[in-house]
This record gives structure tokens, C-alpha cells and sequence, in this order.
């Protein structure tokens, strides 16, 4: 686990800062590599490197030049099919001298170039110079495990790990990027496709592949989940069970390899405590385990996610705590983290995942997450079925009346007026925190017009959906949610641990697993009880029935693993009081923040403002995005 920076200049030009400039930027990402720190200049390009040492701690050091001396690579991440792949380099004549993946990684960018990254299995995020062809390639990961962003300043490419690395430039100029802060209002998503809250800051994007060359730019998606195939079709549910018992038992057994101690995030969920109980099998049991929300004076340890999670435990064997934080150090550690992303933090979880991570920091070097299992095997009832109220909008006309009328009522109930003009209007409703109406209130007008240019939020749903032709829209809603979802949370967790020093694996991304489950029939993921009576309902109406049966195959799994009450608990995640501490013990911080707040008040109508400190209770939640884009606007433009 690293960060990783580089710029290469044109070419026959030399990199325009000075070694201590550079060593600046570098060591903004300290956090990330506390454990050593490189520089490497050649001809026009500049690559610098700070480690986190876990695999191969003498032969790991970056930036890696290849053996033919034409590639330079600085890369951030853990390949974990390494082995496999330096079996296959060795008998093409590359010779190694450690036992790490980066050697692995500079022999096959050597041996493939670009064809390389599909062979791949595992996290990364790389920048590589050809010197004979004089490009540069950025590489992401197929889900976004790992960050990379970057920028183009004059005739150079810059690039790093983090947005608080670019912004160390000294040319750089900081301006907001309304569309993709009115994005994060409405979905608390940091990036829109390849936009930062940033202007001109970018970032690589899920399965991406950038080259650099002779001052043009060239993008590639290499990667995209499969459809439902026929030979899949075959299958019965236990089948489909039982192939995907094994392939989980292999992500979690590749994950585990480290020269470091592993531990676990255990929320107490059916993910977390799939992956304690694979991790027990595979080392026995005695790792250790962190359970972490927030506590105040109405919390009880009885229940909820700690309650479960010390089961757990207690079915592993695991070395087992809980960690609590309380509303004022919650307060003081994110704004913390404000100030080292450079940007608004994502959920309040962040805060919670940051504070496990530092207490697990001093136990192990790697934890495992359950992150991922909710968007590949559709965990998010309401959200993954809302593709089907879609169509079933759009098959009233064909229902019984009587059914019509019940549907509609239903949909309505769920939705007020029930009339969307695309299924990507309907997932933004569905998914969505303060809607386009109440910001078009909140923005003053000459922001707005910059915030809602060309419709860029909505519209990139609209694309994320009409590319995704031939299939049902709840097939195509779990499809848009693995791409957009999935990315802001691995993000929060790459963020969050590695800003304690802590490296995460995340075994239900690994691609295998997840090409296996979409190329299933959609029902073994996610459908109707067969006991409900009325399938015509709403998805919110189905799911208060308890007619919605979510991630089936991962309960099917952990039925198999571990007790029954924890197998089928219903979905969970390290819990926190933050609309609790908004509404209440946060208010006054919060009333002088957004009133003293210079770039609120540029940016935003007072008059709104005032509202949102006396908004009901129930949308107190509100106030978290806002508050985060005041702490981060302040930070740079006030």
C-alpha cells in the first residue's frame, strides 16, 4: 500500500518543479507510506513514492524499472495472483529477485504492456512511462479499490493517489466545481464519472485505462461486469450456492497473504461475519476483530451492531473490541479528516472507519472489509428493487384495474407524484438526499446556472442506463449501482484506513466472484417472496411487508457458517447517532459555522441557510453534506 505521484513533461522538456517541490507533494500522502519515501527522475519524467511495507519489505521499493530499462512504474496496490503470474514471466526469461508483485507488475507491463491488466487479480492503481515511445499510462482497478487522480498543468500530466498531493502543486489554482458538488449534495458521491469537487482536478475511473502521448489523450474502459448467460441458467440456486462458496473461500484465502499481521472490520452484518468465519477456516481463529459506532448517552452495548458483532467474535474465536466514539470527538476527527482529504468527507461512517482503523493499526498491518457484497449480490432492498417500479409504472395500462389501482396507490405513496421521464430520474428520487428542486433554492442564482449546466448530474444517469440495453431496469439498477455506489465506498474505505496507516483488502470485489454472480439469473440475488400476495406493490411497500428477499445467495452462504440469527440478520453497518448530534448537540456549532461561513454565504442564499438550522428533525441529514462542503470551501476559498 503506497501513494504514488508522478509528472511527466513533454517531450525533450524537463520536469518543471525542483526536487524539494516535488518531495513537498510527495509527502502530503505521509499517512499513506509512513514506512520509506523515494524519488526517481529520468530525461522528462519525475516519479516519487512514499510505502506502506507489507509484502516483501527488502525488494518492494518503488519507483521499479523494468529489466530492458524502457518502463518506469510507481504503483499503489496488491496483486494477488502474483505467483501464478511470475511462474508464467520466469519461463519467458524474466528473472526476479524478491517475492513481491511490483517486480511482477514492472516483468508484465514489460512482457504485455497494456495487455497486462486484464490478467490481473487484485487493487491497483499505477502510472507508467514508456521512454521509448515517450507515453504515460494511467491504470485503475475494475471497481476503484484504489484512488488515482490527475490533472494537466502548461505540457505536463500530474498524477498521485490523492487530490491533497495535487493540490500541493504550486501552480495550482483551486476553483469549485459546482456540478459535481451539487452531485454530492444530492448523493454524497465525491466524484461524478471522471469530475472532483475540484475544477480541472480528474480522476481515473473505475476499469480505466489513460495514455498520454504527443499531447493527446486516449481513455479505454477494459473491464465491464457480464450479463446472465445461458450455461448460468442451468444452475439451481444450491449449485449456484455452492460455486460461489468456493470462489469466496478462495477471494478471502489471496487476501490473506501479507507479510504483516491481518485483522478484520467486523460490523456484526451477514458480510463481515461471512468473512470472520472464512478467515477463522483459513488461520485458525485468534485474529484480530474491531466492531466501531457512535455512543452517547442513550447507547446500550445490548444491541444493535456491537451485540452482533461479539457474537461473532465468540463463534471465531477472534481478539475482539469495540470501539465507540462520542458526538465531540466525532466532531473534532472529522474535521480532521476535511483537512487531510482537501475534500468533504463521504458518509459519516468515514469517521467511525477511521477511528477502527487507528486502534486496529496497533495490532496488524492489513484488515479485511465486507465492502462490495451489497452491490454485487443486490444487499440494498429498496434501492436494487427500484428498478422494477420503473416498469411497473410503465405497465399500468396492461394490469388488471384493480391491480392498476393498487400499484399506483402504492407507487405514489413511495414516490409522491409517480411520473419520472427516464429510469435514471427514478434512481436519483430513490437514491438521492437533497433533490434538484430544494438546491435550486438553496444555490444562488449565478451558481446554479453553473451547478445545473447542461443537466451534467442527471444526465449522467440518463447514459449510465440507456448504455446498459436488452435487460430489465432491476437488472440495469444493480448494474448502476456496482459502477457508482460501489466506487464512493471503496473510496471512503481506502481514504479512512490508509489515513491511520492501515491497509484494507476487500474480498467480495474481487472480479471473479463478481463476474460469477452477474452472469446468474437476477432472482438468485434479489426477488419477491413467494408467499406475497400482491407482487404488483411498490418496492418501499414490499420491503415494510418483508416480502423483499435481498442477497440471497450470501444468506444462503453464511447459513452454512454460522448461527441462524446471525446469517439472516437484516442488513447492517457500523451505526452512528450523526442526525441525533445535527439536531441536537451539534446545533450551535453548526448555526455559527453555516452563518460565519464565507463561502456558504457566496455560494448559497442566506436566507436558505438560515432554514437549514431550523429544518425538522427528520431532515436533519441535510445538514451533513452542507456542512461538510462549508468545512472544505473554507478550507480553500474563503
Amino acid at each position: 500500500m503506497c501513494g504514488i505521484l508522478g509528472i511527466a513533461a513533454a517531450e525533450n522538456s524537463q520536469v518543471s518543479l525542483s526536487q524539494d517541490q516535488l518531495v513537498a507533494m510527495r509527502d502530503r500522502m505521509v499517512a499513506r507510506g509512513p514506512d520509506d519515501a523515494t524519488l526517481l527522475c529520468r530525461e522528462n519524467v519525475a516519479f516519487a513514492h512514499r510505502r506502506l511495507a507489507i509484502r516483501d519489505r527488502t525488494y518492494g521499493q518503488q519507483p521499479s524499472v523494468s529489466e530492458n530499462g524502457r518502463y518506469l512504474l510507481t504503483y499503489n496496490g496488491e496483486i494477488y495472483n502474483d505467483k501464478q503470474l511470475r511462474s508464467e514471466l520466469k519461463a519467458l526469461g524474466h528473472r526476479f529477485r524478491g517475492h513481491g508483485d511490483t517486480e511482477v507488475l514492472t516483468a508484465a507491463w514489460q512482457q504485455w504492456q497494456a495487455d497486462a491488466v486484464p490478467k490481473l487479480r487484485g487493487m491497483f492503481a499505477f502510472g507508467v512511462y514508456d521512454f521509448l515511445e515517450k507515453k504515460l499510462t494511467l491504470v485503475r482497478d475494475r471497481f476503484g479499490i484504489k484512488p488515482l487522480f490527475y490533472t494537466l498543468l502548461d505540457e505536463e500530466v500530474i498524477f498521485a493517489s490523492t487530490l491533497a498531493a495535487l493540490t500541493e502543486h504550486p501552480r495550482f489554482t483551486a476553483s469549485p466545481n459546482f456540478v459535481a458538488i451539487r452531485h454530492y449534495l444530492l448523493t454524497l458521491r465525491l466524484t461524478l464519472g471522471d469530475q472532483t469537487v475540484f475544477e480541472n482536478l480528474l480522476s481515473v475511473r473505475p476499469a480505466e485505462m489513460i495514455s498520454f502521448q504527443q499531447g493527446q489523450k486516449n481513455s479505454q474502459i477494459y473491464w465491464t461486469p457480464p450479463t446472465p448467460d445461458d450455461t448460468s441458467s442451468d444452475q439451481t440456486f444450491e449449485e449456484a450456492v455452492d460455486r460461489l462458496e468456493k470462489t469466496m473461500r478462495e477471494a478471502v484465502a489471496i487476501r490473506m497473504a501479507s507479510d504483516v499481521p491481518v485483522g478484520m472490520m467486523l460490523s456484526g452484518g451477514v458480510d463481515s461475519s461471512t468473512l470472520a468465519c472464512l478467515m477463522k477456516e483459513g488461520s485458525g481463529g485468534g485474529f484480530h476483530a474491531r466492531c466501531g459506532g457512535g455512543v452517547d448517552e442513550q447507547f446500550t452495548h445490548d444491541v444493535g451492531d456491537f451485540a452482533f458483532a461479539r457474537d461473532c467474535a465468540q463463534h471465531n474465536d477472534l481478539e475482539f473490541q469495540e470501539v465507540g466514539i462520542g458526538p465531540e470527538e466525532y466532531l473534532q476527527r472529522w474535521q480532521f479528516l476535511v483537512e487531510q482529504y482537501e475534500t468533504p468527507v463521504s458518509t459519516p461512517t468515514d469517521v467511525i472507519i477511521h477511528k477502527i482503523a487507528r486502534n486496529l493499526r496497533q495490532s496488524v498491518g492489513v484488515a479485511l472489509g465486507g465492502e462490495g457484497a451489497d452491490e454485487a449480490c443486490c444487499g440494498y432492498q429498496i434501492p436494487h428493487w427500484s428498478g422494477a417500479d420503473y416498469d411497473l409504472l410503465g405497465s399500468l395500462d396492461h394490469l388488471h384495474e384493480n391491480r392498476a389501482g393498487v400499484a399506483r396507490e402504492s407507487l405514489s405513496r413511495q414516490y409522491g407524484n409517480a411520473t419520472f421521464q427516464s429510469a435514471g430520474d427514478l434512481y436519483l428520487a430513490c437514491n438521492g438526499l437533497i433533490s434538484r428542486e430544494a438546491q435550486q433554492v438553496l444555490f444562488r442564482d449565478e451558481v446554479w446556472q453553473h451547478a445545473d449546466a447542461d443537466f451534467g448530474v442527471e444526465d449522467h444517469y440518463h447514459r449510465q442506463f440507456n448504455d446498459l440495453a436488452g435487460m430489465p431496469t432491476v437488472e440495469k439498477t444493480a448494474h448502476v449501482l456496482l459502477n457508482s455506489n460501489l466506487e464512493s465506498l471503496l473510496s471512503r474505505l481506502d481514504s479512512a484506513t490508509m489515513q491511520a496507516g492501515l491497509e484494507s483488502r476487500v474480498p467480495f470485489t474481487d472480479h471473479l466472484f463478481v463476474e460469477q454472480v452477474f452472469r446468474l439469473p437476477h432472482s438468485f440475488r434479489i426477488d419477491i417472496s413467494p408467499n406475497e400476495t400482491s407482487p404488483w406493490r411498490s418496492s418501499l411497500d414490499l420491503a415494510n411487508r418483508g416480502s423483499l428477499r435481498p442477497k440471497r445467495m450470501i444468506h444462503a452462504l453464511a447459513q452454512r457458517l454460522m448461527p441462524s440469527h446471525l446469517a439472516q440478520r437484516p442488513k447492517s453497518s457500523f451505526s452512528t447517532p450523526v442526525p441525533s448530534w445535527l439536531d441536537k448537540q451539534w446545533k450551535p456549532w453548526l448555526r455559527s459555522r453555516i452563518q460565519n461561513s464565507e463561502f456558504a454565504n457566496l455560494i448559497f442564499r442566506p436566507s436558505a441557510l438560515n432554514e437549514l438550522t431550523s429544518l425538522p428533525s427528520q431532515l436533519s441529514m441535510w445538514n451533513w453534506p452542507m456542512a461538510n462542503v462549508i468545512l472544505w470551501g473554507d478550507r480553500w476559498f474563503r
